[in-house]
């Protein structure tokens, strides 16, 4: 299996190459960097569309020219441009082909430095991908030889996301990296106005994290390919007054990756930038790894 990265023609694609590398190394497995050359697909037989098809082309292989540059020795890949007619479909046909563990994907253009943003491709990729899409914040780099130093799972209590970090936990434990749950609570703007004391917060802080790492031990406990025993798990809880607070007062490993289920991002077209989902994805520091609902029997398998 392999680590399918897109790279979006003539547009600069480090950040997703170098989270696609990290994963690859972590997960054992191959590198392939897709190019989708979408523009007036199919082509046609004249001559002007033949030509400007073949400059598109030129631009395709020239984005794969700086991809080889930044893929280590170590690192097994194979580079192709694929026509489609979008590159959302070009992207999810390449990942069938070759059999993807997991697709990468970077940010907008205008995207802020070390945040995800999403773009049209990103964006339909999470609502009709069947396969987990990482998405890389701005500027993401790596250093030599990393390897992902943890695996997080963003916990809200609900059935989705128990599912997640049953699958975030067989992952972590195949790959042999460390495994933690997280949860977010930012502070209501009430009680920031009531000026309600550190220590109430942090009493219930700690509440709130006893509440998850009571929920999860009986979930992660009960599933016998997991040698997990009762408060083994990792449970950060972060909190502040809003969600950007809320991300930064965990603790993160460089590199790290969060597992998000998407159940809570819904469809994404219908989704309002207040869902909770949507807001730790806004603001995350790490790269986001979202579960689309079509892929979550495979990924609780381990997958």
């Amino acid at each position: 299996m392999t680590i399918v990265v897109g790279a979006a023609p003539g547009q600069d694609n480090s950040a997703a190459v170098e989270l696609g590398i990290v994963m690859a190394r972590t997960y054992r497995k191959t590198l392939t960097v897709a190019a989708i050359s979408s523009t007036a697909w199919p082509p046609s037989r004249d001559k002007i569309d033949a030509e400007y098809q073949a400059h598109i082309r030129r631009i395709a292989e020239a984005t794969l020219d700086q991809a080889r540059d930044l893929v280590p020795s170590d690192i097994e890949a194979d580079y192709l441009v694929r026509g489609a007619g979008s590159s959302r479909r070009g992207l999810l046909e390449v990942s069938e082909s070759v059999g993807a563990h997991r697709l990468v994907v970077g940010p907008a253009a205008d995207g802020r430095y070390g945040r995800i943003a999403l773009g049209s491709v990103s964006n339909g990729l999470l609502h009709s991908a069947e396969l987990p899409v990482a998405l890389a914040p701005a500027g993401y780099r790596a250093e030599a030889g990393a390897k992902l130093q943890r695996i997080s799972a963003a916990y809200s209590g609900s059935s989705t996301s128990a599912g997640l970090i049953v699958g975030a936990a067989m992952v972590s434990a195949e790959s042999d990296v460390p495994f933690r749950i997280v949860s977010f609570a930012p502070r209501p703007r009430v009680l920031s106005a009531a000026s309600i004391g550190l220590n109430a917060e942090s009493h219930v802080v700690d509440e709130w994290a006893e509440v998850v790492r009571e929920h999860t031990d009986k979930i992660l406990c009960s599933i016998d390919q997991l040698d997990i025993r009762p408060g083994e798990t990792d449970v950060a809880v972060g909190t502040g007054p809003d969600w950007s607070a809320a991300l930064n007062a965990v603790e993160w490993k460089h590199p790290e990756v969060m597992m998000l289920g998407s159940s809570g991002l819904g469809a994404l077209k219908r989704v309002s930038l207040g869902s909770h989902a949507m807001r730790i994805l806004q603001n995350s520091p790490v790269p986001v790894v979202v579960v689309p609902r079509r892929a979550k029997e495979s990924y609780m398998r381990g997958r």
